[in-house]
């Protein structure tokens, strides 16, 4: 894999075997995520993703791992349905990862805290109080939104992105934003305007972006299996790419997310990019690290595989 393609692929996957469609028991999917650390591709993997409620599951396979290779992970918060609820079960969050952590030591290494938000979407004392425990203790939060991708969505999200570049502000360390990009079912799926709307407002705000659901194929194409059309992880990452180097609008930046010919998507030895658009592969790792950290998938055969075999990477 030439140069740009690995500055992209670098450490992308957040490998999230427990969740649909893959839905694996535990010993499968961990067991997974060892072979998939030891293999040849290792550089491609990220984090593996857990339920909070589900760490201590994990204990019996900790001796997997160990301080010269501790096992990586991204912790799930649990759904909630108001704001109070939402900060008693963070609370539960919080003790559950640091009691892991305090059992198992540099075998394990916790680093980022993953959160869907109530319905309700933005309440700033509820960011602002979530945002300094999870500095407290060291994890990178990102917030997720759970409101449904109706009507009233774009002032939503634009209201919730508002809150979270306010909560950023008061010091610590900064939250990112978590879009989902799919599911299991085609009303799961944002449109590319949707998408493209998060892409740029996250950029305008300098707020860290991670993804999550139906970024399992390369470039966008018509499914089956969910009776819609799945975003392209090369689509999303390229496109958010684009947007901050060019400064694109929405619409320039849908009409890449949109894009279905996987040869609009290059790939050279020291750029990668859209058509007539590049960035260096400089740029490309600079973003990965500061802005488009990665993406969770059930799969890490799957997008490391149809990758491989598009022409433009080979």
């Amino acid at each position: 894999m030439i140069s740009s393609a690995k500055a992209l692929m670098e450490q992308l996957l957040d490998y999230a075997g427990l969740f649909p469609p893959a839905a694996l028991p535990l010993e499968q999917a961990i067991r997974n995520y060892a072979a998939y650390r030891d293999g040849q591709d290792t550089w491609m993997l990220g984090r593996f993703i857990i339920p909070a409620v589900q760490l201590e599951e994990l204990t019996p396979y900790m001796p997997m791992f160990s301080g010269d290779r501790p096992l990586m992970l991204s912790v799930l918060g649990t759904r909630s349905r108001d704001a109070e609820e939402c900060l008693r079960l963070f609370g539960d969050t919080l003790r559950q990862t640091e009691a892991f952590r305090g059992k198992h030591g540099s075998s394990v290494n916790i680093d980022v805290l993953e959160l869907p938000l109530p319905p309700a979407g933005a309440d700033r004392r509820l960011l602002d109080e979530m945002a300094a425990g999870a500095s407290e203790h060291g994890l990178r939060l990102f917030f997720e939104w759970t409101f449904p991708l109706n009507g009233e969505w774009g002032s939503r999200i634009e209201e919730g992105l508002d809150a979270v570049k306010y909560c950023a502000s008061q010091g610590g360390m900064q939250p990112g934003v978590k879009l989902r990009t799919g599911g299991v079912t085609s009303d799961a799926f944002p449109s590319p305007e949707q998408v493209a709307a998060v892409l740029v407002g996250c950029r305008d705000r300098q707020l860290a972006l991670k993804f999550t659901a139906g970024l399992h194929h390369p470039v966008r194409m018509y499914r089956e299996e969910v009776k819609t059309e799945m975003h392209g992880f090369l689509n999303v990452f390229v496109a958010g790419m684009l947007a901050h180097v060019y400064k694109l609008g929405r619409d320039k930046t849908a009409e890449i997310l949109a894009d279905k010919d996987p040869d609009s998507f290059v790939f050279l030895p020291d750029a990668l990019g859209w058509r007539t658009l590049t960035l260096s592969t400089n740029e490309a790792r600079r973003l990965r690290n500061q802005a488009l950290c990665s993406y969770g998938s059930c799969s890490f055969d799957e997008p490391r595989d149809e990758l491989r075999e598009l022409k433009s990477i080979e």
